[in-house]
């Protein structure tokens, strides 16, 4: 004679099934989120050539080589706002000879 579950038990397994693929699809997704974002590191927002990471003093920035965009991350950007306003027009000096000299 087959026994047929108690209802608890069906409940059990139906509940430990779909913690198991709600836990796979979680890493699946975490996975494919990393395989994008290693696809798209230093690469131009605008036209998706290679970027160039450079500095200009202290600032950091990134320039494409294709489109000649400058790119500055948040850090960067703090160091513009609390750097002295002779010191910030140098740097956007640098970067506008920088991008049309290339």
């Amino acid at each position: 004679m087959i026994e047929k579950p108690s209802r608890n038990e069906e409940e059990y397994f139906q509940l430990r099934e779909s913690e198991i693929l709600r836990r796979r699809h979680k890493e699946a997704a975490r996975a494919h989120a990393k395989r994008e974002r290693r696809q798209h590191y230093m690469k131009c927002p605008r036209c998706g050539a290679d970027m160039i990471s450079d500095s200009i003093g202290q600032i950091g920035l990134d320039r494409c080589g294709e489109c000649r965009g400058v790119f500055l991350d948040a850090a960067a950007a703090e160091g513009l706002i609390k750097a002295e306003q002779s010191t910030a027009a140098r740097i956007f000096k640098s970067m506008i000879r920088g991008v049309s000299s290339t």
